[in-house]
């Protein structure tokens, strides 16, 4: 195992697990949100040490790379009005509406059908496998050769398209 190499990267972690856990606790104000973020912070370098290599400082770059995690966590709930909009199109299918709501969900869905049709081709293809595969900014971003930041763009530009189209 590569990583069975690098107990630097454990040590420096250790070393500043407890002051990173106060940071990101303040920031994000959830202790189960908390874990995740120290978490993938380990994970992130853990699994790829070559991330490292010419990093002089890794107590500190663990620091700023939690950090950096908490303010996208952050700003991922800030678009939550956007996704969360999008929650209820299950209630489309609905399998006994009636002939009136079975109208209007078959023209939700032509509004919806359009409004993808008329994404970008990378906004739709990030919303698709974000909404329909279930994927998280990180795999998306892995699948097709992206940043997760670059895949966050992506779906806002794809929700804030959406979101006008339903409102039309």
């Amino acid at each position: 195992m590569e990583n069975a190499e690098h107990p630097e990267i454990l040590d420096a972690y250790m070393g500043v697990r407890a002051r990173l856990q106060r940071v990101i606790h303040r920031r994000v104000d959830c202790s189960a949100t908390t874990a995740d973020l120290l978490h993938d912070t380990f994970l992130r370098f853990w699994e790829r040490p070559g991330l490292l290599r010419d990093v002089a400082d890794l107590a500190g770059y663990f620091m700023i790379t939690g950090r950096n995690l908490a303010l996208d966590h952050e700003r991922r709930k800030k678009i939550a009005p956007f996704v969360d909009g999008i929650d209820g199109l299950e209630t489309i299918s609905d399998p006994t509406p009636s002939a009136e709501a079975a109208t209007i969900s078959r023209q939700e869905l032509r509004r919806v059908q359009a409004a993808l049709d008329h994404m970008p081709p990378r906004a739709r293809e990030v919303f698709m496998l974000s909404r329909i595969d279930g994927l998280t900014y990180v795999e998306i971003g892995e699948r097709l050769g992206i940043s997760p930041k670059t895949v966050f763009g992506h779906m806002v530009v794809a929700l804030g398209r959406l979101r006008a189209e339903m409102a039309a």
